[in-house]
């Protein structure tokens, strides 16, 4: 998750918001935005998807 947010505030780190309810649609816009190529990328590191594949999950 910590991957992902640094992702995103690549996005917010110059813009001002009014209050804390713009800032949720930003956010929320920019999620939607998030393609499949772009979260792997963010995700896919060996360790976790060894972590997933032990799990049974991957």
């Amino acid at each position: 998750m910590e991957r992902v947010w640094e992702h995103l505030k690549q996005d917010l780190k110059w813009e001002l918001f009014d209050n804390l309810e713009h800032l949720r649609a930003k956010v929320a816009q920019l999620l939607t935005q998030l393609t499949k190529k772009v979260v792997a990328s963010l995700t896919g590191y060996d360790f976790i998807l060894d972590a997933l594949s032990v799990a049974n999950i991957f």
